[in-house]
């Protein structure tokens, strides 16, 4: 570390802005040169207008260009966003709509359920009138009646409409 000690050193910064100053630096001596060079007045003003002319035409075909560009790039996202998004529209009414038919056939498997009991309820409850009726008739002589009821199952669902 010594030995560097004794050099000299250079210390260089950095600022903003130097593009644009020799920018307007080339156009002001454009300028001047345009009004000092030696020629007359109405070449000087000729060649001003032809330039002011090519400058404008060149910057509208760029802004143009730039527009055009947008534009397009506008256009292929909007596309692509109304194509997502008629897909995701399209995933959902698929899934609702099979949600609506599993409710539809959960309802429809909850009427025929509670038909049956209805109905097997009613046949046990004939088959105990009948064993009733039998048991309250006058006994043969033998005394002896034999009655068989046999109940196999029974199954209570509610229906969702009941809830």
């Amino acid at each position: 570390m010594a030995d560097y000690e004794d050099l000299p050193y250079v210390v260089i910064e950095r600022r903003g802005g130097g593009t644009g100053a020799f920018v307007w630096g080339a156009l002001l001596g454009a300028g001047v040169a345009l009004l000092l060079a030696p020629r007359s007045g109405e070449e000087t003003q000729r060649e001003i207008r032809e330039t002011a002319r090519r400058l404008r035409t060149a910057a509208g075909e760029r802004v143009d260009e730039a527009r055009d560009s947008v534009t397009a790039a506008v256009d292929r996202t909007r596309g692509a966003v109304n194509e997502r998004i008629g897909t995701v529209r399209d995933a959902v009414e698929t899934r609702a709509e099979q949600a609506r038919q599993a409710i539809a056939a959960g309802r429809d498997a909850a009427r025929q359920a509670r038909t049956e009991l209805e109905q097997r309820v009613e046949e046990a409850k004939g088959a105990y009138r009948a064993g009733l009726a039998a048991a309250r008739s006058p006994q043969p002589a033998g005394g002896t009646v034999v009655a068989d009821v046999v109940i196999t199952e029974v199954v209570v669902e509610a229906d969702p409409a009941d809830l």
